[in-house]
């Protein structure tokens, strides 16, 4: 009894030690913490230090980069300028400046909503269309950076709205959409711009239809004559960037009050009328593009019906679910195209399941009833277009034999570069699965 006594003594005294090793460790840990928490504190005030005394540096450096994005801007419009990357005056100077002006603003967020920034961020969003890629590419991270600002801004301040931010004005931010349109459709774009052009132009499409839709004039010849004559050329500039045949026209047309037969009740709309015309481009440019494309407007189109859900709402607490089922119709038609195989170019696997993934996107958004019916009007729709123009063809054929003959010629030369396209897609599909 005595030895098992002793054991236990000493087996008590062994774990004491270990807690009294214990507790020091802990202190030891609880001190170091300590100092780091110290250290973090006063590198903190050493950073709000160095920035004060930076602040009059910036403030003296902000109008010199306005001066130089502005001369850059103003020469890109001259006529007569050689448009290849090394011959453009004050591109390079101008893309230091956005870069300088990208890492201020990590910095100082505060200073994003200036006033004195306007004409800059002015000049950012008119350099979206500049000829250089860089200059394109850093503008979009502008751009990107004080739409993410503008929601944050919101999120903390419900009493503010999105009008209230420069950019975020109906002409301004539907020309923003407009741009990036046209980078997409004449850039040639990788992974990391796709998705930058994506998140952009999704949430320039989503504020274009939540501003028109605050507005007070809902008559577009109202709406027009509030505007002032720099917001009035943004609309007009911006149209005629969408369609350079008939642009002007097509706004000139709805503002003027005269409805066309093929638009009906929805000229009136001037929300629905701004947004769609955005949709339909991004969908002609999925098409008559290449893959990456296709891609980005398909993920566009995902993230443009994933604002009207009630998870991931942005810019607004209350918005109408039902307003996504306007929008429907021009986001399903090239889908449709492409899922069942009239897009009229070979579509790669992973974009047809892209394709039906923003297909039940959107009949998750809008409800199975209603997107049945979409869908069938779509399908009714192109069979009375490739009934009309078969009639047409043969119209043709008897009335201008020469040229129904040419006709078909090009349309055989297509098919064989299609069914050849089409072999050797399979042909390197097939080489893949031997390896």
């Amino acid at each position: 009894m005595e030895g098992e006594v002793e054991v236990l003594d000493k087996k008590g005294k062994v774990m004491k030690e270990d807690i009294e090793d214990k507790k020091k460790n802990v202190k030891d840990k609880s001190t170091k913490i300590e100092g780091m928490e110290r250290k973090i504190e006063v590198t903190k005030k050493k950073i709000e230090v160095m920035k004060k005394s930076l602040e009059k540096y910036i403030y003296s450096a902000l109008p010199v980069s306005k001066k130089i994005l502005q001369s850059a801007v103003k020469v890109v419009r001259e006529p007569q300028l050689d448009h290849s990357d090394a011959a453009i005056p004050f591109w390079k100077e101008a893309y230091y400046s956005l870069v300088m002006l990208e890492k201020i603003l990590n910095c100082f967020h505060d200073l994003c909503f200036e006033t004195d920034l306007e004409d800059t961020w002015e000049a950012i969003c008119e350099l979206l269309l500049h000829p250089h890629t860089w200059l394109r590419n850093a503008s979009s991270r502008l751009v990107a950076f004080y739409l993410a600002s503008a929601n944050k801004a919101i999120k903390q301040d419900h009493d503010k709205s999105l009008g209230m931010f420069f950019l975020m004005r109906p002409s301004r931010v539907f020309m923003i959409a407009v741009s990036l349109c046209c980078q997409l459709e004449t850039e040639v774009i990788d992974d990391a711009m796709s998705n930058l052009i994506t998140h952009n132009l999704a949430t320039a499409c989503f504020a274009t239809h939540f501003l028109m839709g605050r507005m007070e004039c809902v008559d577009p010849c109202k709406f027009w004559s509030t505007l002032d004559q720099n917001e009035q050329g943004q609309f007009l500039e911006a149209f005629q960037l969408l369609d350079t045949r008939k642009g002007r026209g097509m706004l000139l047309h709805v503002i003027s009050g005269v409805r066309h037969h093929d638009n009906g009740n929805q000229s009136d709309n001037l929300q629905y009328f701004l947004v769609s015309n955005l949709l339909k481009k991004m969908g002609d440019i999925a098409l008559l593009k290449d893959a990456i494309q296709m891609e980005t407007v398909f993920n566009c189109f995902k993230e443009f019906v994933a604002h009207f859900s009630k998870e991931e709402k942005e810019f607004a607490a209350h918005i109408n679910q039902d307003d996504c089922q306007q929008y429907a119709f021009d986001m399903l038609l090239p889908i449709y195209k492409v899922c069942e195989g009239f897009a009229g170019k070979v579509v790669p696997d992973n974009l047809k399941q892209l394709a039906q993934e923003v297909c039940d996107r959107i009949r998750k958004a809008i409800g199975m009833e209603n997107f049945a019916l979409v869908y069938s009007n779509i399908r009714t729709n192109l069979k009375v277009r490739r009934e009309k123009r078969k009639r047409e063809e043969k119209v043709m054929a008897v009335t201008k034999p020469v040229q129904h003959a040419k006709r078909k010629l090009q349309v055989a030369a297509k098919n064989r570069a299609h069914k050849k396209r089409k072999i050797m897609t399979m042909k390197t599909k097939m080489g893949r699965w031997r390896r």
